[in-house]
Order: C-alpha cells, then sequence, then structure tokens
C-alpha cells in the first residue's frame, strides 16, 4: 500500500527524537540564511511536519512562529512537543498551495524546510508563501539537492582512491517518484524537479534570491553517510519579496 506522510508521521517523529544528520544539517543550514536578528518577528513555517524548524525559529528569536501542515497527524505529533523557552510557536493545519488561514501580508518571513519537493504545485505554494509574506518580507527554504537526491540516482565505490560517489542518471525527466526503501523518509512521495526549475518558479512568484547554501556534511550526517562530503545533501536559499 503506498505511504503517505501521514502514515508515517509517528515513525518521523521518532527518527528526529532519536537524531538524524540530515535533519540536523538542513536546520544548521535554514538558520545560517536567515536574516541576522529574528527578534519580534513573526514567520510561518510551511509544511512543518512535526515541527522540527518552527521550535529552532522560535529558539532563535522569531516573537511568533506558525508551522502550517496539510497532515493533522504530523500538527498533532508538533503540538506534543515543548516551545523552546521564552518562544512562541502555534501549529494549524492547512494547505501549503493556498494557506487559506493566513492573513494576506501578516507575516515578516517564511520558511520551508525540505518540503518544497514533497508539494505537487510548486508556482501555487510560492504565491501563497508571497501572498502572507509583507512587501519586503523574506522567504528561506531548504531542498533535497536535485542534482544528487533524485529517483535514478546510485551510490558507487568510486575510483581507486575508496572515496563514495554518486552516478546520476535521468535529471533532466521531472516526475513524482517513492523510494523502495521501506525505513526512507521518500517511500510517502517526491516531487523530482530540476534546478531549473526551481529558480524559475521563484523568479515567477516575484522572490528574488539574496544567498544560497549547499552545505557539506559534518557531524553525525558526515560518520552516517560520507558520500555527503563529496556532494551536497541539500539546496537552500533565503529570497525577498519586493516592496509593493
Amino acid at each position: 500500500m503506498e505511504q503517505t506522510w501521514s502514515d508515517i508521521a509517528a515513525w518521523y517523529d521518532d527518527l528526529i527524537r532519536a537524531g538524524s544528520g540530515p535533519h540536523e544539517t538542513a536546520v544548521r543550514c535554514l538558520l545560517g540564511l536567515l536574516p541576522p536578528s529574528l527578534n519580534g518577528q513573526s514567520v510561518v513555517d510551511v509544511a512543518c511536519g512535526q515541527g522540527l524548524a518552527s521550535r529552532a525559529l522560535a529558539a532563535a528569536g522569531a516573537a511568533r512562529v506558525v508551522g502550517v501542515d496539510s497532515s493533522p497527524q504530523m500538527v498533532a505529533l508538533a503540538q506534543r512537543h515543548d516551545s523552546p523557552p521564552g518562544g512562541s510557536v502555534e501549529y494549524v493545519v492547512d494547505d501549503a498551495q493556498t494557506l487559506s488561514s493566513l492573513g494576506s501580508g501578516s507575516f515578516d518571513g517564511a520558511t520551508c524546510q525540505l518540503a518544497l519537493m514533497d508539494i505537487p504545485d510548486l508556482d501555487a505554494t510560492l504565491a501563497s508563501v508571497v501572498r502572507v509574506v509583507r512587501p519586503g518580507g523574506w522567504f528561506a527554504f531548504v531542498i533535497g539537492h536535485p542534482c544528487f537526491l533524485m529517483p535514478d540516482a546510485r551510490p558507487t565505490a568510486g575510483d581507486d582512491d575508496g572515496r563514495p560517489a554518486l552516478v546520476v542518471r535521468g535529471y533532466f525527466d521531472e516526475r513524482f517518484w517513492r523510494s523502495p526503501n521501506p525505513q526512507g523518509v521518500r517511500r510517502a512521495g517526491n516531487h523530482h524537479r530540476t534546478l531549473t526549475t526551481y529558480l524559475n518558479a521563484l523568479a515567477r512568484a516575484g522572490l528574488t534570491v539574496e544567498e544560497v547554501a549547499e552545505p557539506m556534511a559534518t557531524g553525525r550526517l558526515a560518520a552516517e553517510r560520507p558520500l555527503y562530503l563529496e556532494v551536497p545533501i541539500f539546496f537552500a536559499a533565503r529570497t525577498r519579496r519586493a516592496m509593493a
């Protein structure tokens, strides 16, 4: 039976609670792209899952964080986690493609960690983000790197030096896919899109790229998956909505 994010919500929460190199790397990458200070800012965390990034935003000083996810199971799990001391985090069930429960221009910034590739309509999602962020506001996101985390990428031993490598095929074949790994995150499904598609969608939405990142693995991720010392696991960027 094909699984959804709601189906694997409890498993996903347990994975993050136990410590996950990819997710720890994604949080560090996201926080590194944020404006110098979040003090006094309100931030919406789009497709927040069990709230890992939402709590990190509150801990980083955001005055108000609203985590939004379409999965009631994920939102219920997020609500069971304690907010950081002094942080205000609330969670709402809503579709990232509409954000219909949120008012226009009601946030200083928005984030989306490891979720844009899970959402069917990228243009609608970015349009919704632009709507709820005030003019001049920012949007930061982290995605699985579309050049390397893709359906037909296969790790290999590499050359005689023993360094891990990756064989990539089918990069231009944009499609929805599921990982066959019964304990993998992407068994819930993923939309493979080229980097060109993401960047052009940002431009169409009126978002200007200010800074990008392709983090090299460190710590737990480097120990667990040395491949990501050779190629980046994620692509991330901070963008800006134009002033009215």
